[in-house]
């Protein structure tokens, strides 16, 4: 597996950056197979990234896209990760809504629990139309944050239980103490580290001691023990 550290100077730089990567990316697997896939996630540091994306020359009519995770709550809520990538990015895109498949939420089905089984089921009925012999589904890209904690996506340090997980592709967890929305639906570890590549988009103050510790490879922090098949790529702005 290829790791790639990129510094940018400001946040401007880095969203530009990163739009172009997952611009090239998509058109890439597109003309490879007929299909681009990808994960979102929440996050403040993704935001322009998202909305330079919604703009671009992305091959939209081709590309699926799903959640890495959200906080359990309904699509108008403040904090849902599915109306934070919809004001961002869908809203203003091309995206063919029948290829987007957000987490469902509690207005749908609910406890949390059985919101996570219901979506591992729909992501494995989307990739046996790929991909029929495939035992785990694979994203082309997995677009990730990190929390000044070292969590990412609803994976966080002292969840032993989640982080242990090794069946299920998407879990029901709670977050820490504190935190907005305590029931939270995520991928799993395994999950994440089945992809093809992962792109860490990281901003926001408090966060570069952590960031050095994960890059050295601290598995104290969720964020490294992730990893991809082909490539995980950490756009950072320096002014963490």
């Amino acid at each position: 597996m290829k790791k790639t550290v990129k510094y940018f100077k400001n946040i401007d730089l880095l969203s530009k950056s990163a739009c172009d990567h997952i611009v090239r990316l998509a058109k890439t697997e597109v003309k490879r197979k007929g299909y681009f896939t990808f994960a979102v996630s929440g996050g403040e540091a993704a935001a322009k990234t998202y909305r330079l994306l919604s703009k671009a020359d992305m091959p939209w009519k081709y590309t699926y896209m799903f959640w890495q995770d959200d906080r359990f709550v309904n699509y108008g809520d403040k904090d849902s990760n599915v109306k934070f990538v919809y004001d961002n990015l869908i809203s203003n895109s091309g995206i063919d809504y029948e290829k987007i498949f957000p987490v469902p939420s509690p207005d749908i089905i609910k406890p949390a629990f059985k919101a996570a089984f219901a979506y591992e089921l729909i992501i494995r009925k989307v990739f046996r139309s790929f991909t029929p012999a495939a035992k785990i589904p694979s994203y082309d890209l997995i677009i990730a944050g990190v929390g000044p904690d070292g969590h990412t996506a609803s994976l966080f340090p002292d969840d032993k239980k989640a982080l242990a997980e090794k069946r299920s592709l998407i879990i029901a967890v709670k977050a820490p103490d504190g935190m907005a929305v305590k029931d939270r639906v995520t991928m799993s570890l395994p999950f994440i580290n089945n992809c093809g590549r992962l792109l860490y988009i990281v901003s926001g103050k408090g966060r570069a001691g952590v960031i050095k510790e994960i890059l050295k490879g601290n598995k104290k922090y969720p964020a490294a023990r992730t990893k991809a098949k082909k490539e995980v790529l950490w756009f950072i702005d320096r002014n963490i």
